[in-house]
């Protein structure tokens, strides 16, 4: 019965201990906030993306009308999957390193550039992110010259063609510093919960004569004052 009874939490005793917890909440959450804040304003550095545009294009030779017909735009947009994995290759990355004398190996330098194509188009975009945006801008567009030319002395073949060079970026992309806040002062409040229900669940002693009725089921007969001396 005793058990039981001490496992049964209601409504009105949740609430009695959030207010009776409430200052671990708040300090839990607030240290959470802070943490969050520090570390994402001083220690966490600005991330920069630059990125070129390419096109997969090329005209049947032996149409001569120069046109591009349905065979020659269904083959582009195939060979789009073989040339975005073709432009992360050990072969492009090499000699974007040695082009730019990077202090990177070649899965370094592939963690930095994600290259993505529009569902069933012949548009590539090349992004790279680093923490320094001239940087960024320059491995983006070596990365665009050299997978160029290495589709030519590949593939046999001249059909891909610079929409837009990578441009010099202003802003950061990351981090998301307000974001990481938040998201620091949310898991400081639920973590303030978890360590406040840990708390009360831990105590047991019974402050009140309330508890005694809800624990023991029988009415308390009498209290002792607590004496405050002048």
């Amino acid at each position: 019965m005793f058990s039981d009874a001490v496992t049964e939490i209601g409504i009105d005793q949740i609430l009695r201990m959030l207010r009776k917890r409430f200052p671990v909440i708040v300090v839990v959450t607030v240290l959470f906030g802070i943490s969050a804040f520090f570390y994402t304003f001083l220690i966490q550095q600005d991330v920069y993306q630059a990125q070129s545009t390419i096109i997969v294009s090329s005209t049947s030779a032996d149409s001569g009308t120069g046109q591009l017909t349905v065979n020659d735009y269904n083959l582009n947009v195939k060979l789009v999957n073989s040339y975005s994995v073709l432009c992360k290759t050990d072969r492009v990355l090499e000699q974007v390193i040695s082009e730019l004398q990077l202090p990177l190996t070649t899965g370094a330098l592939g963690d930095k550039i994600s290259v993505t194509s529009a569902k069933d188009t012949e548009i590539i975009h090349i992004a790279v992110r680093d923490g320094d945006p001239a940087r960024a801008q320059a491995i983006a567009n070596s990365v665009t010259r050299i997978f160029q030319s290495e589709v030519a002395e590949i593939m046999k073949m001249d059909n891909v063609q610079i929409i837009d060079e990578a441009r010099l970026p202003t802003n950061p992309v990351a981090p998301n510093r307000v974001r990481n806040v938040a998201l620091g002062v949310a898991l400081g409040l639920m973590i303030g919960f978890g360590l406040a229900f840990m708390i009360e669940i831990m105590d047991r002693s019974v402050k009140s004569e309330e508890q005694v009725t809800d624990l023991l089921g029988i009415p308390v007969l009498g209290s002792i004052p607590k004496i405050i001396e002048d």
